[in-house]
């Protein structure tokens, strides 16, 4: 049984939809989990909310820019293709909501219109848990947490590389607090998925698609895939939490 089927409770044919703020989080942070879990027979859909406007030709953004796209509408075009790549990888489905991330002041209001119905289908849902720095991640969060009465159960991956930044510079670790927990004031039980070594490979396979957000993060982009897999390692696993009830 995958460790998401245990941990929430979902058999064969259960659908989860994993919510990613930008194109390559889920991958990121979940990528062996959720393999393990689309390969068990579970209907994995990963829906990322900053998506991006393929059609536009604005400047880009501050990011976008050290990514070397040349313009807003490149950069959504180029990253959703990485993101089937990636998603193709791990087995699961991509789906993209025509929104800009926080590079782009942009009108979010329509954006729960969009996702909401997406989320009431879902058997279970996973948003970012840990560390919630990103202030992409902390909105989306918290916008799915904030309408959580008539949705299915909600739990929470540790995003990456985010996790593996304040580990090894802070110490912090989910199962101590921070993230979710304390944005909320809930108590989140941490779990460790380790799924088996295939569904590692397909994790770095999906992890190696995103290029142009692995050249922007840094130089050799392998450090990023070094470092994950390091902190993947010494953590024993990928890492899901569930609000206390």
């Amino acid at each position: 049984m995958s460790a998401i089927a245990r941990l929430m409770h979902l058999g064969r044919g259960a659908r989860l939809v994993v919510v990613s703020p930008h194109l390559d989080d889920a991958v990121f942070s979940a990528g062996a989990t959720l393999a393990e879990a689309a390969a068990s027979g579970i209907d994995v859909l990963n829906v990322t909310v900053f998506a991006g406007v393929p059609g536009s030709n604005g400047a880009p953004g501050s990011w976008d820019r050290q990514a070397r796209f040349s313009s807003d509408g490149e950069a959504a075009r180029r990253r959703r293709l990485e993101d089937e790549a990636g998603c193709r990888a791990i087995g699961v489905e991509p789906r993209w909501l025509p929104y800009r991330d926080d590079q782009y002041s942009d009108d979010r209001s329509e954006i729960w219109n969009e996702l909401e119905p997406v989320l009431a289908e879902a058997d279970a849902i996973l948003v970012p848990g840990f560390p919630l720095q990103h202030p992409d991640h902390v909105w989306v969060t918290s916008l799915v947490w904030d309408a959580r009465a008539p949705l299915p159960q909600i739990g929470f991956y540790v995003e990456q590389p985010y996790a593996e930044a304040v580990l090894f510079r802070r110490g912090w670790l989910p199962e101590r607090g921070g993230g979710a927990a304390d944005l909320f004031g809930e108590s989140i039980v941490w779990s460790r998925s380790r799924p088996r070594l295939a569904h590692w490979w397909r994790k770095q396979k999906g992890f190696a698609a995103y290029s142009s957000q692995l050249k922007a993060m840094t130089r050799p982009r392998a450090r990023v895939l070094i470092r994950v897999g390091v902190y993947d390692i010494r953590r024993r696993g990928e890492w899901l939490g569930l609000p206390v009830r």
